[in-house]
C-alpha cells in the first residue's frame, strides 16, 4: 500500500495534492477557516447555504444545475463544519476526468463555476437575496430543532458544554436560533467578506493532476497573508468531576462520560491513542460492549470516541434510568482494567488490524483520503507512518496512554420513571 502526497504553500494558501490515476473523478475542495466564536458562528453556518443556491451568473439553483448536468453530471457543493477550535466553510466539486471522455478541459470549466459559487455570489446592493436568505433561515432553524429530537447528539452537546462552559469547543456548529433571528440580508454579505478576508485557505485535491497544473486551474485564489492555525486547543489539567443530569419524556436514558487525555494531539502517541480507545470502546470486541451491554445487559448501546483536536474522549450510552449509576461505575471499570493492562494480546492485535484496514479503505474513496489528509495535516504522517506507528505500539504503550486519561464530566438525560 503506497500513496503519496504533496503539501505546499502559494501566496498565503496551502495546497494538499494526492497525485492518482486510480479514480475516474477528480476532486477538489477548498476550506476558508476561522476562530470558532459565538458572536460569527451562526452566520457562517448558514452561508454555504445560501451560496451554493445561486451566483452572480446563475441566479436560482435551477441555473447553476444546468452547466453541471453538461459537464458530466459534475457536482459542486458548500457545507459548514467545525475542526477543534475552527469553524470551516467548504466548497467542493466533483468531476470525471477529461481525458476518459475527450473532453480536455472539463476540469476548467467546472472549476469556473466553483470560481463562480466562492467570489461571485449572488448580491445585490442590500446583500444577499432576501428570498433566499428568508427560506434558508427556515431550514436552518429546523436543523437547529432538530439537536434536541436525537437524543445522543442533545446529550452530548450538554455534556461538551459541561466540559468547556463558553469555550469554542462546546459551541454547536450550527449556531443558536438567537443567533439566526439576528442575521440579515446585509450581515450576511459582511460575514462573506470577512470570509474571503480573513480566512485561511486550504484546497485539497485527489485525482489525475500535477502540481503545475493544480495551480495554474486554482490560479482565481486570491494571494493573501498567511494565516495562522488555531484548530489546536491548550491542553487541560482535570479539577474535579463535574455532573449534571435533566429529565425529559423519553424511554431511552442517554449516559454521556467525558474524559479528558492529557495527549498533544500533533505526536504519534495520538495515534497509538486510538488503539486505547479501540480496545476501550471503538469497536465491538471493546470492554464497554462486550462488559457494559453484552455481560452486564446495564445499556443498549455503549460506545467511546477519541477526539484528540478535543484532548478528549467521550463515553456515549443508552441506558435505562433506573440502571445509570451501575452503569457508570461499571463503564469507569473497564478504564480501570485498561490502564492495569488487563487486555489479551488477541484483542490487542485485532484493535490493531481494525485500525489498520480503516486506513487502507481510505485509500479507495477520494472524500475518505480528502478527510484524512485535513485530518492528519497537524501531523505531517503518511498513511505508512501512521500504520507503522499502529503496528509497532506495545501493551506498555496502550498503559502508558490509557493512564493520561482522566475522568472529568457526567451527563445524563433522564426518562420520566
Amino acid at each position: 500500500m503506497s500513496q503519496s502526497f504533496e503539501t505546499w504553500k502559494k501566496e498565503g494558501t496551502t495546497y494538499h495534492l494526492v497525485p492518482t490515476d486510480k479514480f475516474k473523478t477528480t476532486t477538489v475542495l477548498v476550506t476558508f477557516s476561522a476562530p470558532l466564536e459565538e458572536k460569527t458562528l451562526t452566520s457562517r453556518a448558514i452561508l454555504p447555504y445560501i451560496m451554493e443556491k445561486s451566483t452572480a451568473a446563475y441566479p436560482s439553483m435551477k441555473a447553476l444545475r444546468e452547466p453541471l448536468e453538461t459537464l458530466y453530471d459534475a457536482g459542486l457543493y458548500a457545507d459548514a463544519s467545525k475542526f477543534g477550535e475552527e469553524h470551516v466553510i467548504s466548497f467542493q466539486l466533483d468531476v470525471v476526468r477529461g481525458d476518459l471522455v475527450r473532453h480536455e478541459t472539463l476540469l476548467e470549466e467546472a472549476l469556473d463555476l466553483l470560481e463562480q459559487m466562492i467570489f461571485y455570489p449572488d448580491l445585490t446592493e442590500g446583500g444577499f437575496r432576501e428570498q433566499f436568505v428568508k427560506q434558508e433561515k427556515r431550514l436552518h432553524a429546523l436543523r437547529i430543532s432538530s439537536l434536541y429530537d436525537d437524543k445522543m447528539r442533545f446529550a452530548q452537546q450538554r455534556l461538551l458544554e459541561l466540559m468547556a462552559p463558553g469555550e469554542a469547543v462546546s459551541l454547536s456548529s450550527l449556531g443558536t436560533l438567537e443567533g439566526l433571528e439576528k442575521i440579515t440580508t446585509s450581515s450576511l454579505r459582511d460575514t462573506y467578506r470577512s470570509m474571503v478576508e480573513n480566512d485561511r485557505i486550504d484546497v485539497f485535491v485527489v485525482g489525475h493532476v500535477t502540481r503545475d497544473e493544480m495551480e495554474e486551474a486554482l490560479s482565481f485564489l486570491p494571494s493573501h497573508s498567511e494565516k495562522t492555525s488555531h484548530y489546536i486547543p491548550a491542553l487541560k489539567q482535570v479539577a474535579g468531576v463535574k455532573r449534571s443530569s435533566e429529565t425529559q419524556p423519553i424511554k431511552q436514558g442517554k449516559l454521556h462520560l467525558g474524559y479528558r487525555v492529557a495527549v498533544d494531539p500533533t505526536s504519534a502517541d495520538s495515534i497509538r491513542m486510538q488503539i486505547v480507545n479501540g480496545l476501550f470502546g471503538g469497536f465491538p470486541h471493546s470492554k464497554l460492549f462486550m462488559n457494559v451491554r453484552e455481560k452486564e445487559s446495564l445499556a443498549y448501546y455503549a460506545a467511546s470516541r477519541y477526539a484528540a483536536l478535543n484532548g478528549a474522549l467521550y463515553v456515549y450510552s443508552g441506558v435505562e434510568t433506573q440502571k445509570a449509576e451501575r452503569a457508570e461505575t461499571i463503564i469507569k471499570e473497564q478504564l480501570v482494567d485498561l490502564k492495569a493492562g488487563n487486555f489479551t494480546a488477541e484483542e490487542l492485535t485485532q484493535t490493531k488490524a481494525m485500525l489498520i484496514n480503516a486506513r487502507r479503505q481510505i485509500l479507495d474513496q477520494p472524500g475518505q483520503l480528502i478527510g484524512w489528509l485535513n485530518g492528519s495535516k497537524m501531523r505531517g504522517l503518511t498513511l505508512e507512518d501512521e500504520i507503522h506507528i499502529i503496528e509497532t505500539a506495545t501493551r506498555e504503550d496502550v498503559v502508558r496512554l490509557a493512564a493520561k486519561i482522566e475522568l472529568e464530566a457526567v451527563y445524563l438525560l433522564r426518562g420520566e420513571e
